[in-house]
């Protein structure tokens, strides 16, 4: 099914390409998304689900949830190139052919509906020559069927010990002032909660940084835990990839330090509880994004 959205970039390397589409403006300058618009964006990828038929007795068997997989999604956007000389379109032509070797992001912006897709891109140019215009196709390849959403979720937990009131001395430090004044503590800076707004399963992405000695654990759910023992030492830290379910550091893979295994993961149109109880000097950033199948 096609679709026309307001427009589109693509990302690769430190540069991006944006296609306007007809909702910008009715003829869009250098690169723009043509009538035919883009496939494989408002719709489902291809079901990899067996059903077993019932040896008697009509249809066939249930099927659990969690065997209801998807295969990659294929995204087309169909391009149109316009400038006032032949040269002008070539040279919009190239910005496109240059994602050729590299994992793009493609994202589309509709409104309020901004989503991004990760995968490898192919283009390819209609043979019909005209001056000022040319014709083609862009193809990205996603491994990751989901839409991710552009905008993340972003926090930080902190160590339950770094997160107190304590005693006021006053400004000019002089002594205790009285009436004993604790201070107000600050909010519990060790818990989060943590939603995904879209239609598919959200696994957040967690950094430990700074220093924690024994490892990071962290509670979820009815008593879920994902814990990592070792060290982690400030300017290396501890990346938790929740949809991988590894662990590492500097590049390196390191879950063979995870002793408990229990990743978070948001189901669609609901949130959870993540709480950090390991002592430590050190922050954990939790980012997730609302995710669309």
């Amino acid at each position: 099914m096609s679709y026309q959205p307001t427009y589109a970039v693509l990302y690769y390397r430190d540069r991006s390409v944006r296609f306007s589409g007809s909702k910008t403006q009715p003829i869009p300058e250098d690169l723009g998304i043509s009538q035919e618009g883009i496939e494989g964006w408002r719709s489902t990828p291809e079901a990899k689900v067996t059903l077993t038929e019932r040896a008697s007795g009509n249809g066939a068997h249930d099927i659990n949830p969690d065997a209801i997989l998807y295969s990659a999604r294929t995204v087309t956007l169909h391009w149109v190139a316009l400038g006032d000389e032949r040269v002008q379109v070539l040279a919009a032509l190239d910005r496109a052919l240059a994602s050729a070797g590299t994992v793009v992001r493609l994202r589309v912006v509709d409104g309020s509906d901004d989503t991004y897709v990760s995968g490898y891109a192919s283009v390819s140019a209609d043979q019909a020559w005209h001056q000022g215009t040319m014709t083609g196709t862009l193809t990205v390849v996603c491994p990751r069927p989901e839409r991710l959403a552009w905008d993340a979720q972003s926090a930080q937990l902190m160590a339950p010990s770094s997160t107190s009131g304590g005693l006021s001395y006053g400004s000019a430090g002089n002594g205790l002032v009285y009436p004993l004044d604790y201070g107000a503590a600050s909010a519990d800076q060790s818990q989060m909660l943590l939603r995904n707004s879209g239609t598919s399963r959200a696994y957040p992405v967690l950094t430990a940084s700074g220093d924690w000695p024994e490892g990071v654990l962290l509670m979820w759910g009815e008593g879920r835990a994902l814990e990592w023992r070792g060290r982690v030492w400030p300017g290396v830290p501890l990346e938790l990839d929740c949809r991988s379910q590894t662990a590492s550091m500097g590049g390196v893979d390191v879950s063979r330090g995870l002793v408990r295994r229990g990743f978070p993961r948001i189901e669609p149109g609901s949130d959870i509880m993540l709480r950090l109880l390991s002592a430590g000097g050190g922050w954990v950033t939790c980012e997730t994004r609302d995710t669309y199948i």
